[in-house]
């Protein structure tokens, strides 16, 4: 296959059903509720995916583009959470399908692109990523539309995707989390005799970050190694101002190109800050 100029876009951490986090931008209703207003909070989480949605198809023009939805795509039932505004864990699935089939149109989705799903967290979303995965057309692996990890291979740039990583940190201890993973990572492939990843994509924290890395191999050859943390499409919920009340809370996406030449790019962020 000939290698062509590839736009990365990554989402995660959707917690579809959730009152604090991105919804569909009309009145929705379930089997067992009545109608369902989107609130204040989530009129600003849609200003930002609009926004977003418009800079990724203004970064895409002529360029193909992978979808990565990193996990956590619904809310679901747990921990006795009052903060959803269904009870059914397949109408927040729904929701979740809808909004990136939504996604999908606004970049304007071509002939080629693909997307693609990775597991989140169990107590969060069951199986149901599998289900989401098949609603909107995403890569299977095997039998299944969901990947546990994802490991794809772009104009010969190899990422790792998975949805549980290293956290941001804090002051000064900011970003040695996802530094030392990656060093860490790389000595584990070195010993084994294995090539590792040049990107490494991860979700779960809600605080997005960036860091790289520099290896060097023989030769007198240097590598660099990209760490990448996304941002989350949910506001605080009360659980999380319990814990960390004073953690900044961006929302939002990140889109990253890799060219036809194997060049990796700056991944460039779409975020809102809440509070």
């Amino acid at each position: 296959m000939e290698n062509v100029d590839t736009l990365h876009v990554m989402m995660s951490d959707l917690h579809s059903g959730s009152d604090t986090a991105l919804t569909v931008d009309r009145v929705w209703r379930g089997q067992k509720t009545s109608d369902i207003y989107p609130t204040s909070a989530q009129k600003k989480i849609r200003t930002q995916f609009e926004k977003t949605a418009e800079e990724v198809k203004v970064n895409r023009k002529g360029i193909k583009v992978r979808l990565i939805l990193n996990g956590d795509l619904l809310e679901g039932c747990h921990h006795g959470n009052t903060q959803i505004f269904t009870q059914d864990e397949l109408e927040m699935a729904e929701i979740s399908a809808e909004l990136i089939n939504e996604f999908k149109k606004k970049i304007d989705w071509n002939r080629g692109d693909e997307v693609y799903v990775t597991r989140g967290t169990t107590v969060h979303v069951k199986s149901l990523e599998n289900f989401i995965g098949k609603e909107v057309g995403a890569v299977m692996d095997g039998d299944f539309y969901v990947h546990n990890k994802l490991i794809l291979n772009t104009n010969g740039v190899i990422s790792c995707t998975a949805h549980t990583g290293p956290g941001v940190g804090k002051g000064q201890n900011e970003g040695n989390s996802l530094r030392n993973f990656m060093n860490n990572y790389y000595v584990t492939c070195t010993k084994d005799g294995l090539t590792c990843p040049s990107i490494f994509y991860f979700g779960h924290v809600h605080q997005p970050y960036y860091s790289v890395i520099e290896q060097r191999e023989p030769g007198f050859k240097f590598r660099t190694l990209h760490g990448v943390i996304t941002p989350s499409w949910q506001m605080k919920t009360t659980y999380a101002l319990d814990k960390m009340p004073h953690a900044r809370n961006r929302v939002g996406g990140v889109m990253q190109l890799i060219t036809a030449s194997g060049l990796i790019g700056t991944p460039q962020f779409s975020v809102m800050e809440t509070p």
